[in-house]
């Protein structure tokens, strides 16, 4: 994916007073869980009649494979914020990973419902963080950050690319198609209350702080 400024201070990293990346989780996080939160709750609703349509397959195989029978043991928001603080996953990432399952689901392949959830977030954001970032923890240490064991997540990645069909690029305009769909879950109020905290919020992207080293650089020089 091309780099792109981001639009919204949602998907910015928190920034301190002295332009270092504050250890708080981006805002994108907190509007990413109530949006996933109300999804898991329609799914629900839906699963008895989705189930009785199903129909055998390997990708029915590959879809089952993500859902443990067992519900997280926290709340969504503090899950996502793990792979913020841990992984130091950026917001684009989860933009990305929003984006891929976003496409499962429309697929007809696999939705977000409570009992997938720790599975299927921790192999779209571990895939997203692929095809985002230059530099990634190994699936290891993402297996350590989901609760999951590494065995596990590398045989679920191979899952998740089946279902995706190795078609994981995600194009400028997409992407921020995604951001305004995010943004717009901001602006409705989303269950939660960061539209006050967004209009005072420090915010800085990683282009910004390039450009600030590359000025101090070159003041030194």
């Amino acid at each position: 994916m091309a780099s792109t400024e981001l639009a919204s201070e949602v998907y910015a990293l928190p920034c301190g007073e002295d332009g270092t990346t504050a250890p708080s989780a981006p805002v994108v996080v907190s509007v990413l869980a109530s949006l996933l939160e109300r999804h898991i709750a329609r799914n629900e609703r839906d699963l008895a009649g989705r189930r009785e349509a199903a129909a055998d397959g390997e990708a029915v195989r590959r879809a089952i494979a993500f859902d443990s029978g067992t519900v997280l043991d926290m709340s969504l928001q503090t899950f996502l914020e793990r792979f913020s603080r841990y992984a130091h996953v950026s917001p684009q990432v989860y933009v990305v990973a929003y984006a891929y399952l976003d496409r499962l689901r429309r697929g007809g392949a696999v939705c977000i419902v409570s009992t997938n959830a720790q599975r299927l977030l921790t192999t779209a954001i571990l895939v997203a963080s692929k095809f985002v970032e230059d530099r990634n923890y190994k699936n290891s240490y993402f297996a350590a950050v989901g609760g999951l064991s590494a065995a596990e997540l590398s045989s679920l990645e191979l899952d998740f690319l089946f279902l995706m069909q190795f078609r994981l690029n995600v194009s400028v305009s997409v992407f921020q198609s995604y951001c305004r769909h995010l943004e717009r879950e901001v602006s409705y109020g989303g269950g939660y209350q960061v539209e006050r905290c967004l209009k005072k919020a420090l915010v800085c992207s990683g282009e910004a702080q390039a450009q600030q080293r590359q000025a101090a650089a070159a003041a030194a020089q």
